[in-house]
């Protein structure tokens, strides 16, 4: 931690849990608030007993914030006993943190918790989070209503900050022969691209069964999947139901920064079959490549991409991927292309550096 002058008035704000080394959100986030003279500290190391507390008693001057974003590794424990122990321990380090005169940011970035084995436990959870935090930031302005008339909060509790692009953390993209050649997928041929982590509620089953049915319409198109499993059961599953398919393509490895650029170069579409998602860093992604996109018609997704939804389908719509990917082969895709640009730049880092020091001022004063 930073020593200084205690007197001074910089906004000093605590960020946890340091997922900077796996998701770039924190990293660009830091850097937007310290362009707005906020000081962001991060934890040093692991404490294992109320982190959160100790990291602001440790610090050598005064912390004035906690922004916590996600309680995953709080709430550890492969059994109901062990995890509620957690649940409880996360609670605690939050109320004790607030008895020490600092305020608490609560950043919601999902619903609850992807592939979640104890969902009412952390429905508990983020009722008692909803009510200790000071101000809770959502990534959507129809998250308020949901979260609100679910959990029974004031609407004013909540902020809408958007989530930033990812247009300056990735290489530029690449003529798409070029990226295709790299890949060693056909230079001819639309690509749709479903790029990320292959896990159950990305719908990635679904999309490999419309391709299987489809092989007649779907003869001249390619796609592409990449991204690494994290269960490998589920991992070998894909494998196998995409080897039978002509034209698919499974890169079934961890995607590295570096070559990132390449896979988005290479694809004419990117389809996101989401079963359920609130804030999807695959789709914003997507957006910052500029590239049109397939996804279920929510709320959450139809405000992120605004004017570029021309590609969105009823979710409950059995047909409904089918008939998204047959209208993006009768489409401008160009001019598509185009407003998703157009809705990526309302992403932009500046403002929500700006909007985010100002909730911080806000609650101070």
């Amino acid at each position: 931690m930073n020593s200084g002058n205690s007197s001074d008035k910089t906004l000093r704000v605590l960020m946890m849990p340091d997922y900077r080394i796996i998701n770039p959100y924190q990293t660009l986030l830091s850097q937007a608030l310290e362009n707005q003279g906020v000081e962001v500290l991060f934890p040093c190391g692991y404490r294992r007993v109320f982190p959160i507390y100790r990291e602001i008693k440790a610090s050598t001057n005064k912390i004035d914030i906690l922004h916590l974003h996600w309680t995953t590794p709080y709430t550890k424990g492969k059994n109901l006993v062990i995890r509620l122990v957690y649940t409880i321990k996360l609670l605690v380090d939050i109320v004790l943190t607030k008895l020490a005169g600092v305020k608490v940011v609560w950043t919601n970035h999902d619903h609850i918790a992807h592939d979640s084995q104890f969902p009412f436990l952390e429905h508990w959870l983020k009722q008692n989070l909803l009510k200790l935090a000071d101000k809770i930031i959502v990534h959507h302005a129809s998250s308020v209503q949901d979260i609100g008339q679910t959990y029974k909060v004031e609407s004013d509790k909540f902020e809408v900050i958007p989530h930033g692009h990812y247009r300056e953390v990735y290489s530029r993209a690449i003529s798409q022969v070029q990226a295709r050649k790299v890949l060693e997928i056909p230079l001819s041929g639309r690509v749709y691209l479903n790029l990320g982590m292959l896990r159950p509620y990305k719908g990635i089953e679904g999309l490999l069964k419309v391709f299987e049915g489809n092989q007649e319409f779907l003869k001249e198109s390619i796609l592409l999947i990449a991204g690494k499993a994290l269960d490998q059961a589920y991992g070998q599953k894909l494998k196998e139901q995409a080897a039978k398919i002509q034209g698919v393509f499974l890169h079934d490895q961890f995607v590295e920064d570096s070559k990132i650029h390449l896979f988005f170069s290479a694809a004419d579409v990117v389809v996101l079959p989401f079963k359920s998602i609130l804030t999807s860093g695959s789709l914003i992604l997507a957006m910052s490549y500029n590239k049109p996109i397939i996804a279920p018609r929510s709320k959450s997704i139809m405000e992120t991409l605004d004017r570029a939804d021309w590609l969105l389908y009823d979710p409950e719509d059995e047909q409904g991927l089918l008939q998204a990917l047959k209208v993006s082969t009768q489409l401008d895709l160009h001019k598509l292309g185009y407003l998703v640009e157009e809705s990526c730049d309302r992403l932009s880092w500046e403002y929500i550096g700006i909007q985010t020091q100002k909730l911080y001022q806000n609650l101070i004063n």
